[in-house]
C-alpha cells in the first residue's frame, strides 16, 4: 500500500540512546526530511509523554484538522515506538520510524535502515506493511515480554543508571550478576491453547512471533506477520544452570526437557495466587500488573512504513 506524505511529525523521545546528549538530533531528523522537499515538525517529548502527544495527533486527524499526506512519526527506540504502536494498532494510519534507539529490534527485524537519512526516504516513499502486535492485558508491545529474572534483571539496570550515570550497557553486568544473587522461583499456572499446567519457573518469555535461536539469529525474528505469541518457560534449576541458559540458547543446544518448554499460541494466561500484582517488562519498560497476567496477539493490527517485504514464516 502507498500513501503519500506531505507533511510529517516527528515525536523524538529526547531520551532515546543516540539522542539524549546530542544537540543536533533535531536538525539531522529536519535535513532528513527536507531533503525529499518535506516539512518535518520536531517535537521533543519525554518518553511518559508519547502515547498522550500520538492520542493528540490521532485527535486532530479525527477532527479534520489535518489531510490524509500528513504522517506521525517516531524517533527512538523500541520503547518510543511501543507506546505510539499502542495508539496506532487497530487504525489505518501508518506510523514512521527513525531508528534512534540504543538496539533497535523492531526496526531491524522490519529490514528498515538504521542511518536516519535512509530511514527518512523509506518514510517519504509513502510504501505500507500491516504487522502483528501483542497485548498483556490491554497494553501492546511490539517486541517481548517477560516475567520473572528479567524485569528485575532490568530493574536494576536502570536504578544502576540513574545512580551511576553510566549508559545501558555498562549497568547491565552489575544489574545481572545481583539478579542472580536473588534470584527466585515463581509458582505460576499458565494456560494456552486449551492446556493448563502449574509450573515453578524462575521466567517466562514472551514474544511477539518467533524468535531465533543459534548465533545467527540470536534476538532476531525472520517473520512480524505470523499471528503467534511465541512463549518460553525456563525449567526450575540451579542457579548455574540459569547462567548458562543464554549460553546454550546462542549455542543452539537447550534442552527442551531440563532447560526451557517452548511453545507458540494466541493467546497466554499466567495466574499467580501470590502475589496479585507481578513485576513485568513490555518492550524493555518495567511496570507492575495484576495477575491474572492475559496475553494475546493481534495480527496484522499497525500499519508502518516499510518497503521490504513482511514474508510469512515458513512452516516447519
Amino acid at each position: 500500500m502507498l500513501n503519500s506524505v506531505a507533511k510529517i511529525t516527528v515525536l523524538m523521545n529526547s531520551a532515546a540512546g543516540s539522542v539524549s546528549g546530542r544537540g543536533d538530533s533535531a536538525a539531522r531528523v529536519t535535513a532528513a526530511f527536507a531533503v525529499h522537499g518535506v516539512n518535518a515538525e520536531i517535537q521533543a517529548v519525554k518518553g511518559d509523554r508519547l502515547a498522550a502527544c500520538a492520542r493528540e495527533f490521532m485527535a486532530e486527524r479525527a477532527n479534520g484538522e489535518d489531510g490524509d499526506g500528513h504522517a506521525l512519526v517516531v524517533a527512538g527506540g523500541d520503547g518510543t515506538i511501543s507506546a505510539a504502536a499502542g495508539v496506532l494498532a487497530g487504525t489505518d494510519l501508518p506510523l514512521g520510524i527513525l531508528p534512534l534507539g540504543t538496539l533497535n529490534h523492531f526496526a531491524k527485524d522490519l529490514g528498515l535502515p538504521l542511518d536516519v537519512d535512509a530511514a527518512a526516504a523509506v518514510i517519504v516513499a509513502g510504501k505500507t506493511r500491516k504487522v502483528d502486535v501483542a497485548e498483556l492485558n490491554g497494553r501492546v508491545f511490539v517486541n517481548n515480554s517477560s516475567v520473572g529474572l528479567y524485569p528485575f534483571m532490568v530493574a536494576r539496570r536502570n536504578a544502576h543508571q540513574h545512580r551511576h550515570g553510566v549508559g545501558k550497557m555498562l549497568a547491565t553486568l552489575p544489574a545481572m550478576v545481583e539478579t542472580l544473587r536473588r534470584a527466585s522461583w515463581h509458582r505460576l499456572q499458565v494456560a494456552a491453547s486449551g492446556a493448563r499446567q502449574t509450573i515453578r519457573t524462575p521466567c517466562i518469555f514472551v514474544g511477539n512471533n518467533c524468535y531465533g535461536v543459534g548465533l545467527n539469529a540470536l534476538g532476531s525474528r525472520a517473520c512480524l506477520t505470523d499471528g503467534e505469541l511465541d512463549v518460553h518457560v525456563v525449567r526450575q534449576q540451579s542457579r548455574l544452570g540459569v547462567v548458562l541458559l543464554p549460553f546454550k540458547i546462542a549455542l543452539g543446544i537447550v534442552d527442551p526437557d531440563r532447560d526451557v518448554q517452548s511453545f507458540r499460541s494466541q493467546e497466554l494466561e499466567i495466574i499467580s495466587r501470590r502475589p496479585r500484582s507481578m513485576r513485568v517488562s513490555l518492550d524493555g519498560e518495567v511496570v507492575r500488573m495484576k495477575t491474572p497476567l492475559r496475553y494475546r496477539t493481534r495480527p496484522g493490527s499497525l500499519r508502518v512504513y516499510c518497503d521490504t517485504p513482511v514474508a510469512p514464516m515458513p512452516s516447519w
